[in-house]
């Protein structure tokens, strides 16, 4: 189970960061806004929809991260670094494809954007 997650995480980085560039201003604005309002997990960037989404102590849903990072309030790996999210990361990346280099390079730029992996000075500062 935690392989098959962590292969969805890294191949929906992975066809975010792949995604083809343009070069016209406007169809580089257009994919911003695009990839802006597309929900991900804050935890491991995986696309989220309602039936992924965590859940709250309280039993709600959690539209900021996935079933499988985050659930009944808490995360469900709490100690897990990002560092240790890019080594398990990695191996899966490689495996569709792409070259490791890229794949540890895409992760250490990616995941420190995320909620769960900022400071709080990082947070209060945007």
């Amino acid at each position: 189970m935690k392989k098959l997650v962590f292969i969805l995480i890294c191949i929906s980085i992975c066809a975010m960061a792949c995604k083809p560039k343009t070069t016209s201003q406007e169809n580089q604005t257009q994919n911003s806004t695009e990839f802006a309002d597309m929900a991900i997990c804050q935890s491991c960037a995986m696309p989220l929809t309602e039936d992924l989404y965590g859940t709250n102590a309280d039993g709600t849903l959690n539209p900021e991260y996935c079933k499988y990072c985050y659930t009944d309030g808490k995360f469900v790996a709490p100690d897990l670094t990002k560092k240790e999210m890019i080594e398990i990361c990695v191996p899966y990346m490689v495996e569709q494809g792409m070259p490791e280099g890229n794949a540890r390079i895409l992760l250490q730029e990616y995941l420190p954007k995320l909620k769960r992996w900022q400071t709080q000075e990082e947070i209060a500062y945007q």
